[in-house]
């Protein structure tokens, strides 16, 4: 198997508020450099036994609760759009696990457009607006997730990840949601435990006001 290409490094210096829930990725550093590389598109497998599971592709999920109305784009494409008079109801109201059943429902994007430009009002219709770099959030380009390295299967490819954008209230909160194969299943008599979806958080910033 071709082994992949050198990755860029990085230097984070941003106000952003990181929350780097994840298993076998190291903790975030970042760059100024391109990611991936332009034109790069990777030759070979995804797996544990290569290296540190990383992602070249992503499906997007859109979440808006608690706000007055929801407009989201990503790189000049409107993905997610609701009128400003329409109530977008908590999170709770929704269903009591909506949070743990976020999904990616959108697309299939190369890493990276452009910039996620989330527009709204929060619950007392203040106006926010909030641009988001995608590039600067996952500089170093692995797949965030919350379980131990020892319980991938290492021979297994992983598939690309959603990353889930969801609007609450004041706050902008960014998910991953990956499919990991695991060595052993968690019921032995359930062939359908032999994965598991792990779902992370790991951006969270407030929303700027005029």
């Amino acid at each position: 198997m071709p082994k992949r290409p050198p990755w860029p490094t990085a230097t984070l210096a941003s106000p952003l508020l990181f929350v780097a829930l994840q298993g076998c990725a190291s903790p975030m550093t970042s760059t100024n450099a391109v990611y991936p590389p332009p034109g790069h598109f990777p030759p070979g497998l995804n797996r544990l036994m290569d290296g540190p599971l990383r992602f070249w592709q992503h499906s997007l999920g859109i979440y808006c609760f608690r706000t007055w109305g929801c407009r989201i784009s990503y790189g000049g494409e409107i993905v997610e759009e609701h009128d400003f008079g329409q109530w977008q109801p908590p999170a709770e109201e929704v269903s009591p696990d909506v949070r743990e059943r976020m999904r990616g429902h959108r697309g299939q994007y190369r890493n990276f457009r452009g910039p996620l430009v989330v527009t709204w009002r929060d619950s007392n219709r203040t106006s926010r607006h909030l641009e988001i770099d995608l590039a600067r959030v996952f500089a170093d380009g692995l797949i965030r997730h919350s379980v131990p390295e020892e319980d991938i299967a290492p021979g297994y490819s992983i598939g690309d990840p959603a990353i889930i954008v969801e609007v609450d209230d004041t706050v902008v909160r960014l998910h991953m949601r990956t499919l990991l194969p695991l060595k052993q299943r968690r019921d032995p008599n359930n062939p359908a435990s032999a994965s598991v979806e792990s779902l992370v958080q790991v951006f969270e910033q407030a929303g700027d006001t005029p």
